[in-house]
């Protein structure tokens, strides 16, 4: 099997997401590009405005399970280094994001161990909602509908999270259970890249469960339900994109775009936050919704939101990272080795 490298790797993954978008617009219709620079010229300065300030808003919460898993650092160091490292995980292929967060975090006096520990806890708590929300969107369409919507798949998804949260949950009890479950996940990831090692994955799962298990279930719940915000303020930043261009409510309810937005989110997962993918699938659902009359305008508010969502953090993840680099965020207060060492709630006493 050819090894590519990882500059030809990603230009093979912009191309996949190129021809994925084409795909979905052969699928759709013929659009009038013309009519897509149109119902973006209605957009004004300060229409754009409040989407840019959604789109902190959305980052914010994104870095909220960072400031929460890691003792002292604040919700502003958190958001530097979560836009920096999401800069760098566009720029750069990885673990080069992972190298940056852990760096950051150094030069604000967190122990590695420790930051290594709740960036892992801010990986299961984002991917853990990640597939959750397609059951937000269905718990919306039967509390304002009393319909279900597609309960195959929000069910499918819906296990998928339940699976990744109870096997974290499983890991901060014990040692032995943390080392099993780290060992197990890290031969299911050998068998698509080879040079993962398993004994690497259970003591990462050790230090995991040493330095996240006092404050990984305090935390949790709020982590999670931040995260399903910044899930709603990203739909909320379609929707106000597709109303800024055009698109009204009697051809697409705002509950429509919120609901469809939370079913398809699961294809986040894929190169780009599902750049192409997800776009696809919004779509077509809402030229169904609406008529091949707002195709243009949907295209429209999809690529405002596109470009506010992913090009707004990386330019801010560029700031962030040259105001850490001159030294204008400072350390986290001094703590107690205390404080940062092990400590395991979920011990009998």
């Amino acid at each position: 099997m050819t090894d590519f490298r990882p500059g030809g790797r990603r230009i093979l993954t912009v191309a996949l997401c190129v021809v994925v978008v084409w795909l979905a617009a052969r699928l759709v219709g013929d659009i009038d590009w013309g009519a897509v620079r149109s119902a973006l010229g209605r957009l004004s300065w300060s229409e754009l405005g409040v989407l840019v300030g959604l789109m902190v808003v959305r980052n914010t919460l994104n870095a909220l399970p960072l400031a929460l898993f890691i003792p002292g650092v604040g919700m502003v160091r958190a958001l530097v280094n979560d836009l920096a490292a999401h800069l760098l995980a566009v720029v750069a292929p990885p673990p080069g994001d992972l190298v940056l967060r852990l760096k950051v975090f150094a030069s604000w006096g967190v122990p590695h161990a420790v930051a290594l520990a709740g960036t892992t806890a801010n990986m299961v708590a984002f991917y853990t909602v990640r597939f959750a929300v397609p059951v937000v969107g269905v718990l919306l369409l039967v509390v304002t509908r009393w319909e279900a919507g597609p309960l195959g798949r929000v069910l499918l998804s819906g296990l998928v999270a339940a699976t990744i949260l109870a096997l974290a949950l499983a890991a901060v009890r014990h040692d032995t259970t943390a080392a099993r479950v780290g060992e197990a996940a890290g031969r299911a990831v050998s068998r698509v890249r080879r040079s993962t090692r398993p004994e690497e994955w259970s003591r990462r799962a050790v230090t995991f469960r040493h330095h996240v298990a006092a404050g990984f279930r305090s935390h949790l719940a709020a982590s999670l339900l931040g995260l399903i915000a910044m899930v709603l303020v990203d739909a909320s930043i379609v929707l106000l994109a597709l109303r800024f261009v055009g698109v009204g409510p009697e051809s697409v309810p705002a509950l429509d775009v919120y609901v469809t937005f939370c079913l398809v989110y699961p294809f986040t997962l894929f190169p780009f936050m599902g750049l192409g993918i997800v776009d696809g699938l919004l779509l077509a659902e809402l030229v169904d919704l609406g008529g091949e009359g707002i195709e243009a305008a949907a295209v429209a508010g999809l690529v405002a939101w596109r470009t506010v969502t992913l090009g707004g953090p990386i330019v801010l993840g560029g700031f962030m990272l040259l105001a850490w680099r001159v030294g204008l965020v400072p350390p986290r207060p001094e703590r107690s080795p205390v404080a940062d060492g092990p400590h395991d709630e979920t011990s009998p006493t």
